[in-house]
């Protein structure tokens, strides 16, 4: 069955609750936010959302320069503060990079800092520079307010590319 699509306005709202503090590369940017109606998997992970830089074709369509695309069904089962991290985490997938040319600021999409196993992060700890810096934040975060039962946290702000 074909996947069905409408506009996001609550993503849209967060995003720009989050762009002027945390994303002011993306002040000028033009995004367009829609939900599709069922979640992905990728690796038999949840997908919950997705965010894609337009090509030229489709920046002259839909006059958008990115499109965030947040999975309903997965959205509906997110309390807020989740719903939120996973906005932030795909806005932060965008960074803008100076044309050594015309000294134009270009936005660009790039991967998270971090991309490991948890087994081999138990069997040999932080064993490069960049889960060097993710357990540094992360030894710095206050986490008393999870549970037993809230493990997905990790997983909704982790898969949401």
């Amino acid at each position: 069955m074909a996947q069905t699509y409408e506009n996001a306005e609550a993503v849209e709202a967060i995003a720009n609750s989050l762009i002027p503090t945390y994303h002011p590369d993306l002040a000028t940017a033009r995004i367009r936010y829609v939900f599709k109606e069922k979640a992905g998997k990728k690796g038999g992970k949840t997908v919950y959302g997705t965010i894609k830089k337009m090509s030229d074709l489709m920046v002259f369509l839909i006059e958008a320069d990115f499109l965030i695309e947040m999975a309903l069904d997965a959205w509906n089962e997110m309390d807020a503060q989740k719903r939120t991290a996973a906005v932030d985490h795909l806005l932060e997938r965008v960074y803008g990079e100076e044309d050594e040319n015309s000294g134009e600021m270009k936005l660009k999409l790039r991967e998270p800092d971090v991309q490991e196993f948890s087994s081999i992060l138990s069997r040999h700890g932080a064993w490069n520079d960049d889960l060097v810096g993710f357990l540094t934040v992360a030894q710095t975060i206050d986490l008393s307010f999870m549970t037993a039962g809230s493990t997905e946290t990790a997983t909704t702000t982790q898969t949401a590319n």
